[in-house]
């Protein structure tokens, strides 16, 4: 995970290790209920509301959330925020 300030904005990139998302899909994923239909994928638990959730809150503070994924390459996930002059910068690994 990362957090830091870029051009006006807080940003948040999450990044996972799995199974990819391909690219005819990814704009797909923030639909309520969608889950992509990898095979890998179909005993996992969930409802397809999260990122859904995430972005409609992103949103909802005049942010953005984005993709960018590769079957077999995992996926990052980054949310930029408007930011105010009073943001500091955290970054964790």
């Amino acid at each position: 995970m990362k957090l830091y300030r870029d051009n006006g904005s807080v940003r948040l990139e999450v990044i996972d290790h799995g199974i990819g998302i391909p690219p005819g899909e990814q704009h797909k994923i923030f639909e309520k209920f969608y889950r992509v239909g990898d095979p890998l994928v179909h005993n996992t638990k969930g409802s397809g509301l999260g990122l859904s959730l995430v972005r409609h809150i992103v949103q909802a503070h005049g942010g953005e959330i984005s993709v960018e994924s590769a079957p077999g390459k995992g996926s990052k996930f980054t949310i930029a925020l408007p930011a105010n002059s009073g943001v500091s910068v955290i970054s964790t690994s």
